[in-house]
């Protein structure tokens, strides 16, 4: 007779496929109905007969590592600049303002020059547009690791630990939750946002977590799943509240609705939950009423009433343009996000088809239904918001489109079921052991070719924001003689300094050795008042050495004097080519009032001139007087020449102003220089040196 077992012991065969017995999301053990799936869909058990390198929680936890080593490796490597979104200085701003004990800045101090790019001011004091979860991370980073990049690399491991925990907890199926972590990890969307310092990643991570502890937490009553998924829930609201409002509130209601047939439970797990959310809840109350002044005006709206929800007239701050958000526009929004989707996800239209399947499995349809929910309601969410338009040219190869970033996670784990699926469904045809493995290497080869054909513009787009970067960079000197400001002047104007150049940064006290000021023209010469003690420079990255050059390389780096008094002279010499055609003069303009020196004959190409500029009223000719123009505005000094293909024109344009205390007129030289080109007519006026074709001396007369 074959030997019974004894008691205790359980049948070879027992122990080899019999699954560990877990609680389902039900509520329910998994019995005899659990164990079928969990052996026919390939779930993972932790018998002592498994090696432990096979368990999902160590195969997760060296994805975690992976993600964290890549996130590392692409800060300092390929983004070690940023991305070049002016928006990641708004976010180190306000990590360092954390860092120096301060929630606002005087405004006094920081304006006009000094303005931080997305600020908003109440009450005499400016406040950043972004919440403070996100850069209290980053300055928690610095404070503890000496660095800000530790914390988008740890967003990255949490991310995919997070996926996992949500997986798990919906589909009840180890292999396929570590397979959507994965599927996470590999995605390009999420390797970019974890390496840069823009909050959009950790949003959509802690949200992922929070999700999978509530969950939890609502299915098994386990406090500490309700206390960690409701501080989760608090700590998205810290970091971006609207896409805590279109993901949690799908994951509340299937809560609740799981326990209606427990109503009892309710109070207390929502109690819980509710406890854990209130310190981050308070917190948000209290910053927002320290800097809007009211605990219910968040930082968005309150630095610009426009810059909210729905269609109609947006902006960003009010010295933006105003821009026009149209239902056409929200619709062609939707559409290209939709498109450039795939080329950030790994696997591409695969992981989508695979999401699709996933989608209609009958098994837990209504966690599927939940992921599907979560999806449309970020899609369905983000079609109101102005930002979407905004961010179109960046949908292929920039940033992407990071405002859905919160709907990546429930559609790979949709993809991850539907490709476990497929799997057990493959096990019924002909010679299945065979052609199993070879079709999935094929759909796995497939997924990788179409990751990295999607890989090339992205890269090449960043190591063009890197070569503009290492150009900025070649322009400025290693060190400076003295504490210095650097006037910062784009081709296109702005007061902010971070929005053409978004590694110009100053500290938030101005106390560096080099400060970073917009170049407001005419306003600029009232800037040395403001900085006494350091020297000046102008940074003009666009100017054009010669125009006239096909090949002409750009950009310049110019120290800058300030000239001060009540009577200013301005000494010119114009150098014209022998033989120039006649016709040729010089002039110097202030306001309304135009001094012209033309070229006369035995000396008729070189002009030599000398105007006074006085505070009063002019006392002849050789004067001009300042009273009567509009100030600041701009001494121009320029130069007239004819040729065969029409005039060549030369301009320095000086910032004056004039002092209040004293009624003294002051300027910074040498002011801007501007050319028009014969043959370039189109091209208007170019930013370019005028010299030595035209000199400017400027001094006290």
């Amino acid at each position: 007779m074959p030997r019974q077992p004894s008691p205790g012991e359980r049948p070879a065969a027992d122990r080899r496929v019999r699954p560990r017995r877990r609680s389902g999301p039900d509520g329910r053990l998994g019995g005899r109905l659990g164990g079928r799936l969990g052996g026919r869909l390939g779930g993972w058990p932790r018998g002592p007969g498994r090696a432990a390198w096979s368990r999902p929680a160590f195969a997760v936890a060296v994805i975690c590592a992976c993600s964290f080593t890549a996130s590392l490796v692409l800060q300092a490597t390929l983004y070690r600049d940023g991305s070049g979104d002016a928006d990641e200085a708004a976010y180190v701003l306000q990590a360092r303002m954390l860092l120096d004990g301060h929630l606002t800045l005087d405004a006094a101090t920081m304006e006009p020059f000094f303005r931080p790019w997305l600020t908003g001011e109440h009450d005499g004091r400016l406040f950043t547009k972004y919440l403070p979860g996100w850069p209290a991370l980053l300055a928690a980073s610095q404070a503890v690791f000496a660095t800000m990049t530790v914390a988008p690399a740890l967003v990255a491991a949490g991310w995919v630990a997070g996926t996992y925990r949500l997986a798990r907890e919906l589909l009840d199926d180890a292999a396929s939750a570590v397979l959507a972590a994965a599927l996470l990890a590999g995605s390009p969307l999420v390797v970019v946002h974890t390496a840069l310092p823009l909050a959009y990643a950790c949003g959509a991570a802690t949200l992922t977590l929070a999700s999978a502890a509530l969950l939890r937490g609502a299915r098994t009553g386990a406090r500490r799943s309700l206390l960690g998924g409701g501080a989760g829930v608090g700590f998205a609201l810290l970091l971006r509240p609207f896409d805590a409002v279109l993901v949690l509130a799908a994951v509340v209601v299937f809560a609740l609705a799981r326990l209606r047939r427990e109503p009892r439970a309710i109070p207390a797990r929502v109690g819980w939950a509710v406890l854990g959310a209130a310190p981050f809840v308070a917190v948000l109350l209290v910053f927002c009423r320290s800097v809007t002044g009211s605990a219910l005006r968040m930082p968005l709206s309150a630095s610009d009433p426009l810059d909210r929800f729905g269609f109609g007239p947006r902006r960003i701050l009010p010295s933006e343009p105003t821009f026009v958000f149209t239902r056409h526009l929200a619709l062609r929004a939707l559409e290209q996000t939709c498109t450039a989707a795939p080329g950030w996800l790994f696997g591409g239209v695969v992981v989508l088809a695979l999401a699709a399947v996933g989608a209609v499995g009958a098994r837990r349809r209504a966690q599927r239904l939940l992921l599907v929910a979560t999806v449309a309601a970020v899609a369905g969410g983000y079609l109101f918001w102005w930002g979407s338009a905004f961010a179109m040219p960046g949908l292929r190869d920039g940033l992407g489109p990071h405002y859905h970033l919160a709907a990546v996670t429930p559609i790979l784990i949709l993809a991850a079921d539907g490709a476990r699926r497929l799997w057990s469904a493959a096990a019924a045809l002909p010679r299945a052991a065979a052609l199993r493995p070879v079709a999935a290497g094929v759909v796995a080869v497939t997924m990788v070719l179409l990751t990295a054909s999607a890989l090339p513009g992205k890269v090449d787009g960043q190591r063009w924001v890197n070569g503009r970067n290492a150009f900025l960079a070649a322009l400025l000197p290693d060190t400076y003689p003295a504490p210095a400001v650097v006037v910062v002047t784009p081709q296109v104007p702005s007061r902010y300094t971070q929005v053409p150049y978004q590694t110009l940064r100053n500290r938030p006290d101005l106390r560096g050795g080099v400060l970073y000021a917009a170049d407001l023209g005419p306003a600029t010469a009232t800037l040395p008042d403001r900085v006494p003690g350091r020297a000046l420079y102008r940074l003009r990255p666009d100017e054009i050495a010669d125009p006239a050059a096909s090949a002409s390389f750009y950009g310049s780096f110019t120290a800058l004097r300030q000239v001060s008094g009540e009577r200013i002279t301005v000494h010119l010499t114009a150098r014209l080519p022998a033989g120039v055609p006649p016709g040729a003069f010089a002039y110097v303009r202030l306001g309304a009032v135009t001094r012209t020196f033309p070229a006369t004959p035995p000396a008729g190409h070189h002009i030599e001139a000398t105007i006074v500029v006085t505070a009063g009223k002019p006392a002849g000719v050789g004067e001009i007087g300042a009273g009567a123009a509009t100030l600041p505005g701009e001494l121009v000094v320029g130069l007239v020449q004819p040729t065969a293909a029409g005039p060549a024109r030369w301009e320095e344009r000086i910032p004056l102003a004039r002092r209040p205390a004293t009624g003294a007129l002051t300027l910074l030289t040498p002011g801007l220089g501007w050319r028009t080109v014969p043959g370039r007519a189109a091209a208007g006026w170019l930013p370019a040196p005028v010299r030595p074709t035209l000199a400017v001396a400027v001094g006290l007369g």
